[in-house]
């Protein structure tokens, strides 16, 4: 008993002195030991832990993108919002200002102006003010007028392609009862509506050249610069050239007489009619046709193109003779001296057309 005790005791030791030095043997599997081991599943989870990284890393640059483009979006949205608000205001400018309204367009072909025009047209459309384009292909500008604004109602301008604004022309403006006709797509007769007076508009030079007056409507000369005026100072029937400024009086018998004048649609000759009432009180109409090339032949009226040719040619002989005028010194140097020009009257024609 007491052997078997020893035994157990001595069993018991071995137990406890062995359970303190046990060390695992190698893993059957991996072949590495236990701190080998502890390592590598140190390193999988660090892997791990970067692969999952590099997946957050990932989504937060397409994250990053994704708010790049929605930025670039809101912009260029913010953009065209503030360009519509340019806009809008700009229209409701054009549609309350009570003075002139300003223009301003990036796009500066013709093209683009003529629908850039027409867009802001459609803003005025319903009410009284307005905005019209005058049919012109001879240059390379857009003519057109604003109407219901200012005092004078109805103001040309001037688009020339290139530019961001139009040219307001000074003194191009009518009245509601005015209005406006091509000549040769060069010039623009202005019926101002006002007191008679009429203007010539040079489209070329973007210039108010001319102004006259004329009782009743003028007649425009076909093909020429000649128009058929009647003076409000003597009532007479004159041929108005409004290139060389020359006038002459129509010499009809009882010229005094005559208060009208028309062109016949049918033969397209010229009738100058009035009325007379003698002591009786019997009134008496008197009736005066003259045919157009009769009219222009008698009085040498030119075609558009002579007149225009004829007032280049005396434009450079004058400045030829101003030149030639001056003493060496002078004309050398450049300066000029002769500040006054004479202008001579025009000679008037007078003859019988019967």
């Amino acid at each position: 008993m007491k052997r078997i005790f020893s035994i157990f005791i001595i069993a018991s030791l071995l137990v406890l002195i062995l359970s303190g030095c046990t060390v695992l043997p190698a893993s059957e599997e991996t072949g590495v030991g236990p701190k080998e081991y502890a390592e590598m599943r140190e390193a999988e989870k660090l892997k791990k832990e970067n692969e999952g990284l590099k997946t957050t890393i990932e989504d937060l640059n397409t994250e990053l993108e994704k708010i790049k483009k929605d930025y670039l979006k809101l912009s260029k949205n913010k953009d065209s919002l503030d360009s519509k608000l340019s806009d809008a205001e700009a229209k409701l400018d054009i549609l309350e200002n009570d003075g002139v309204p300003k223009f301003i367009s990036e796009e500066t072909d013709k093209n683009s102006i003529m629908a850039y025009l027409n867009n802001n047209k459609k803003v005025l459309d319903k009410s009284l003010r307005g905005i019209e384009i005058i049919d012109n292909s001879a240059y390379d500008k857009v003519l057109f007028y604003t109407t219901g604004y200012g005092e004078s109602f109805n103001q040309i301008f001037i688009w020339e392609t290139g530019k961001e604004k139009p040219e307001l022309i000074d003194n191009a403006s009518f009245s509601k009862k005015g209005n406006i006709s091509a000549i040769d797509e060069k010039f623009l007769l202005i019926d101002t509506g006002n007191n008679e007076e009429y203007k010539i508009l040079d489209i070329e030079n973007n210039l108010v050249v001319n102004t006259f007056y004329s009782v009743q409507n003028v007649f425009l000369l076909p093909d020429t610069s000649t128009f058929i005026i009647q003076k409000p100072e003597t009532n007479l029937f004159e041929l108005y050239d409004f290139i060389s400024l020359k006038e002459q009086e129509i010499d009809l018998d009882q010229k005094s007489r005559f208060t009208s004048f028309k062109r016949d649609d049918a033969s397209g000759d010229l009738i100058f009619e009035g009325y007379y009432n003698d002591e009786n009180e019997v009134s008496y109409l008197f009736k005066a046709t003259v045919k157009i090339d009769t009219l222009k032949e008698k009085y040498d009226v030119l075609t558009l193109n002579q007149s225009l040719e004829l007032k280049d040619d005396g434009t450079e002989e004058q400045e030829k003779s101003m030149v030639e005028s001056k003493p060496e010194e002078e004309v050398n140097d450049g300066a000029s001296t002769d500040e006054n020009s004479e202008t001579g009257k025009a000679e008037e024609t007078e003859g019988n057309l019967q």
